[in-house]
């Protein structure tokens, strides 16, 4: 058995795709313009149009269960916002993934941002679904005049069976489930993770599926609880998990566990934000990897395996950070005045790396480094766990 990686992440390439939206933006609304900024009366007009989105889906919630994408301002916005978090987001998940995924289905994929990441990471052939046919045909240009090929379909997925046969490699399924199962509506629960059953029967026996979501409180207990669901029904997840049982922040309140990943920000993205009063330096996000029923969980190494899941967290004791592992929930500090060579990694955490560590003062949930402690980040934010790949599998993770 070995331990297999992929090849080196793709670029985001804005500089080159932020003034293909724009110029989708401007045929949505038959605008013309320069091809690198918004004149002034169309920045403001994203500006209202951005606020509005993000209040719909963010705030009031009013835009559930409705296909806003009809309305022209709200999708014009999302292609020049939301598309870009979401396309970032994409590439940094899709990096955690052992395999490059050649065959891809979308779900939900509006104008397909998740979808050209899954390009850009090397799919073959990606499959965008959708309700909104506008939607999907601006996602196909975008990809078209990047040079990605990419094949759309209308499709109401709580009314009809996936309109795509075969199996995937890759199932997306980013920003939707509360759309799709408002947690107002009779059984929401049940529908949602039936659905999600069903996805998962479509992948083949070595695929994923991506959930991806927001990291406010509702939101992300959601997609806990949806992963404890699927745990109990045996299905394995690939990240960010290590820790196979129930997970230990559900039932704590005020407990969050998301991702934070950097965020690349053109001056377009940035001044939208300060026009929003968007406070926002970082892409956060709940995810989940989940496998395919028919694998198993990852195999990793005989060594203690945490993922970080806190900032530094300030205390009377010094600076400490919240963990998840194998063995549950902990919090890591250090009694040195001054790391060692051997765990020096300490004083760089971040919440989301996977990091192993020996040889620490351990005491109940409390763990400390002290004189020969080693700590090692054994994954960065946005790679892929050192997992030991059996030989009969090594073809799919080259």
């Amino acid at each position: 058995m070995n331990m297999k990686q992929k090849k080196k992440a793709p670029h985001s390439d804005l500089e080159t795709i932020l003034p293909m939206l724009m110029g989708v933006w401007r045929r949505l609304h038959k605008e013309s313009g320069p091809p690198d900024r918004l004149q002034t009366r169309e920045f403001r007009r994203v500006v209202s149009a951005v606020q509005a989105l993000r209040d719909g889906l963010e705030g009031s919630k009013s835009l559930f269960g409705k296909n806003y994408f009809s309305d022209p301002e709200l999708l014009g916005a999302y292609l020049l916002y939301q598309w870009v978090v979401h396309y970032q987001q994409g590439l940094s998940l899709l990096n955690e993934l052992p395999i490059i995924p050649k065959r891809v289905l979308d779900v939900c994929s509006g104008p397909a941002a998740f979808s050209f990441a899954a390009l850009k990471h090397g799919a073959k052939q990606l499959f965008a679904t959708d309700q909104n046919m506008q939607a999907l045909e601006l996602g196909a240009e975008i990809c078209g005049r990047y040079g990605l090929p990419m094949t759309i379909r209308k499709w109401d997925c709580l009314e009809k069976p996936i309109p795509i046969s075969g199996e995937f490699e890759l199932i997306i399924l980013g920003y939707c489930l509360e759309e799709l199962f408002p947690s107002n509506q009779s059984q929401w629960n049940e529908k949602q993770n039936q659905f999600v059953l069903s996805l998962l029967d479509r992948l083949t026996p070595q695929g994923f599926l991506l959930i991806v979501d927001g990291s406010f409180g509702d939101t992300n207990k959601r997609i806990l609880e949806l992963r404890d669901y699927c745990v109990k029904a045996g299905v394995p997840v690939q990240a960010p998990c290590v820790w196979q049982g129930m997970c230990p922040v559900v039932q704590v309140k005020g407990s969050p566990c998301y991702a934070q990943r950097e965020f690349e920000k053109p001056f377009l993205i940035k001044e939208i934000q300060r026009a929003c009063s968007i406070n926002l330096g970082s892409l956060k996000m709940s995810y989940l990897i989940l496998k395919s029923p028919k694998s198993s969980w990852p195999q990793l190494p005989d060594r203690a395996f945490y993922r970080v899941i806190s900032p530094p967290v300030e205390g009377f004791q010094g600076q400490r950070y919240y963990l998840c592992g194998k063995d549950g929930k902990k919090n890591l500090g250090s009694r040195l005045t001054e790391q060692t060579s051997e765990n020096k990694a300490f004083d760089y955490l971040k919440r989301g790396e996977l990091i192993s560590i020996e040889n620490p003062l351990e005491n109940k949930h409390s763990l400390d480094i002290i004189q020969g402690t080693k700590l090692v980040v054994e994954a960065a934010c946005g790679k892929p766990i050192p997992e030991i790949v059996p030989e009969e599998d090594e073809d799919e993770y080259s």
